[in-house]
């Protein structure tokens, strides 16, 4: 048995994230504070990047936990689903991903989408998914030029999204990036 498809494993990766999380919001995206101010915290000037293992695959269970799970698949292919704690509400994600150095998008595809509450656009530099995530997954596989880095932006909410992230690199299950947003790095680059 492989050591990502532990389901225990993943459900203590994804309750950590969460505990996490929940004094890290104090921002909102329009660049209001919760105590009313207008000020904005100075951009993140630094943007981390993360190697991502090529065919390694996530098992999650959809309502065990808020995540933004991403995979790659050799030959070039993203995929990127959202799941959800739904005992604290549904989650209201909003995912840019973006190939970098002119790689482009050469398509892309909707994974479970329902057409009453997620919207996905894209064009040749970039796609956007806006989900309101339940019980299930959401999200989209995303063709690019094979090795090609991925930057993927997210919120939950109005708050950064990067505790939530979790993608297999150099052999090991990731929960939580460094930055918002994050660069990732095929392995096979």
């Amino acid at each position: 048995m492989s050591p990502f498809s532990n389901s225990r494993l993943l459900s203590a990766c994804l309750v950590l994230p969460l505990v996490v999380a929940c004094g890290y919001g104090d921002h909102h995206h329009d660049g209001h504070f919760d105590d009313g101010s207008s000020s904005t915290p100075p951009p993140s000037t630094v943007i981390e990047q993360a190697t991502i293992d090529v065919d390694a695959t996530i098992e999650a269970d959809p309502d065990g936990g808020a995540g933004v799970f991403i995979e790659y698949q050799s030959g070039g292919t993203y995929r990127v689903t959202t799941a959800c704690d739904t005992k604290h509400g549904d989650c209201v994600w909003d995912i840019i991903a973006t190939p970098l150095d002119a790689a482009g998008i050469k398509g892309a595809a909707p994974i479970d989408l329902e057409p009453q509450d997620d919207s996905i656009t894209f064009d040749s530099a970039s796609l956007r998914l806006v989900a309101i995530t339940e019980k299930d997954f959401d999200g989209f596989t995303v063709q690019t030029e094979p090795g090609a880095v991925l930057e993927v932006d997210a919120l939950l909410g109005d708050a950064p999204a990067n505790h939530f992230f979790f993608w297999v690199g150099d052999g090991a299950l990731h929960s939580g990036a460094p930055s918002n947003p994050l660069d990732l790095v095929p392995s096979d680059q």
